[in-house]
């Protein structure tokens, strides 16, 4: 008996005791929280600078050079650290290099825009200036040798005097190269040529014809080109309907400039008239 009211008298003070700690625990556990804030929060998205870092540190020399860009501005999650933007335009340049060695020739640009850094185009430090003149070397023996991208990047570096003193009809040459064996980026540069009139006056029907062309083969920037030709009458007959059609197309491949330029012709027709449209957009198809 005398035991049982020792027992009884005792497991009141431990239960509060007990309950006490519980509290106190809990009151931690929220202040802890409220210290950390968002940190706790495991499910939190990645900021720009840590999903570049991861591919950075896997070998991917794009990913090193977004993530020198972030470092030095430190801006998308990255500390500002000039170091660590050096780290990375030195590992950048070292997987680059190892792929020029085997005759890329992109790797060799990219390789020439490291060694320019710092310098705004069309200004050139003496260095990036002579690694332009290597990759240039190397296009042109690449496009000796047949290669589609020796064609587009030799075409690109004329136009733009990179190594070498700026030259449209050479430019040219090497891009209408390139874009008759399909590569859809040199359509687009050698429609901008013949706008400008790289070799006469600007011809804005050839032009036309040649981002057509790169729309047909599957480029997304060339179809919106091909709604703005339409919209602008700019090589294409005058047409918003059909600028309606390729902004759609455009838009559909994930172009956002396209999603607005369909949303201003779309204000400009009564509903009637974008229903009928819409209908119509159904059956077509580009060509």
């Amino acid at each position: 008996m005398l035991d049982a009211l020792t027992s009884s008298s005792l497991s009141g003070p431990l239960m509060l005791f007990i309950g006490l700690c519980g509290v106190l625990i809990l009151i931690i556990v929220l202040m802890i929280r409220d210290l950390l804030g968002d940190r706790l929060k495991y499910s939190k998205p990645l900021n720009a600078y840590q999903p570049l870092r991861r591919m950075a540190r896997k070998g991917d020399p794009k990913a090193c050079l977004q993530c020198a860009d972030l470092c030095e501005r430190g801006s998308g999650g990255a500390h500002h650290s000039i170091g660590m933007a050096v780290h990375y335009l030195e590992q950048a340049e070292y997987i680059y290099r190892s792929r020029m060695q085997k005759g890329d020739g992109y790797a060799a640009l990219k390789i020439a825009e490291i060694c320019n850094h710092g310098y705004s185009f069309p200004h050139m430090s003496h260095i990036g200036d002579k690694a332009y003149r290597d990759a240039l070397t190397l296009n042109e023996a690449n496009a000796r040798h047949g290669d589609v991208n020796g064609f587009a990047y030799a075409g690109y570096q004329y136009r733009y005097g990179l190594g070498c003193i700026s030259d449209y009809d050479k430019a040219m040459a090497y891009l209408q190269q390139a874009a008759v064996m399909g590569h859809a980026p040199s359509m687009k540069s050698l429609a901008e040529l013949y706008l400008m009139g790289g070799k006469a006056k600007p011809d804005p029907i050839a032009a036309a014809r040649l981002v057509r062309q790169a729309a047909l083969i599957g480029d997304a920037e060339a179809v919106e080109r091909v709604g703005d030709n339409y919209l602008d009458s700019m090589g294409e007959p005058a047409s918003r309907e059909q600028a309606y059609f390729w902004y759609s197309y455009a838009a559909q491949k994930g172009r956002r400039d396209a999603m607005r330029k369909l949303e201003k012709i779309e204000q400009s027709w009564t509903p009637k008239q974008l229903r009928e449209v819409q209908e119509r957009f159904r059956d077509w198809a580009p060509a």
